[in-house]
């Protein structure tokens, strides 16, 4: 038990966790601590050799290693259920997919089935984050899996590979590969404009708003996955992207300014001194007939 655990990727942990890379060079992937706040990421994670090291804590190690530090506790069987239990579907592939691994995953999943979003809890988290039943429903499925023999339930949203974005209250995680989810508004032909978001909250918070309307969509699901995006831009006359207000963002809003140059449209001054789209959506009172006159 001990080596399977060992040898599940430290991506794939920390991506469960929430935390997700806001920059590669090559087999390494860099982030902001998860073992503290800072604002330049000085943690890095090499997906060959399946090791960290924090640079300003000046430790590191495998994934055991890391589990100490971030639940505080020596106890190695503690470790290896938390670890665990925050990777319910071990054949979830994240950004690490991307990159040569020395070990993979192991593969405890005993099944995966997808249905209508319909579970009273689901739609209760997503109203919670400010998306409505109607658009919900619409838009994502349910996702019933289980793992070492519990049972698990998490909102479903796919992406062009087959893989599913998975959320719940106390879940984030992806089963299957790691990709970008493609929405054309329409079935008969592409859009002339297309709206760019980090994640499927983000989409579905744009949606609500109202402020996407006759617009394709692209989610990246992770900014790591900018580069996938970029062929399905083309032809666009106008990218608009919403994404997150933080360094990942504006490192992926540079790289597509730097290929499609003014067809791209930085929107995130609409949610000026929040994070993301969502966290705006929910920290306002207000219907999109209150949004400036361009986004209506």
């Amino acid at each position: 038990m001990l080596k399977e655990i060992k040898s599940i990727p430290l991506a794939t942990f920390l991506s469960q966790l929430g935390h997700e890379p806001t920059a590669r060079k090559g087999t390494r992937l860099w982030y902001k601590s998860p073992l503290r706040q800072e604002q330049t990421p000085s943690f890095k994670v090499d997906t060959a050799l399946n090791c960290w090291y924090d640079f300003g804590l000046g430790r590191g190690g495998n994934i055991i290693d890391l589990a100490t530090e971030i639940y505080r506790s020596t106890d190695l069987r503690y470790l290896m259920r938390c670890i665990a239990d925050s990777c319910p579907v071990p054949s979830v592939q994240t950004v690490a997919s991307s990159y040569p691994q020395r070990h993979s995953a192991p593969s405890m999943e005993e099944r995966f089935e997808v249905v209508p979003l319909e579970h009273r809890a689901l739609v209760a988290y997503l109203q919670e984050r400010g998306i409505p039943a109607h658009i919900a429903k619409a838009k994502c499925k349910e996702a019933h899996y289980s793992a070492n023999g519990k049972f698990y339930f998490a909102v479903a949203f796919e992406n062009v590979s087959g893989g599913w974005e998975l959320r719940n209250r106390y879940f984030k995680g992806c089963r299957g590969r790691k990709d970008i989810s493609y929405l054309p508004w329409a079935r008969d032909g592409p859009s002339t404009e297309c709206a760019v978001f980090e994640g499927f909250i983000d989409y579905l918070s744009a949606l609500t708003l109202g402020i996407i309307s006759g617009t394709d969509a692209i989610i990246l699901n992770s900014v790591v996955n900018v580069n996938k995006a970029v062929p399905y831009l083309k032809g666009y006359t106008s990218i608009n992207c919403y994404l997150d207000n933080d360094t990942a963002g504006q490192t992926a809003l540079t790289e597509l300014i730097a290929i499609y140059g003014s067809t791209v449209i930085d929107r995130s001054a609409l949610y000026s001194g929040f994070n993301d789209l969502n966290e705006y959506l929910t920290n306002q009172s207000f219907t999109k007939n209150t949004l400036p006159n361009e986004n209506k």
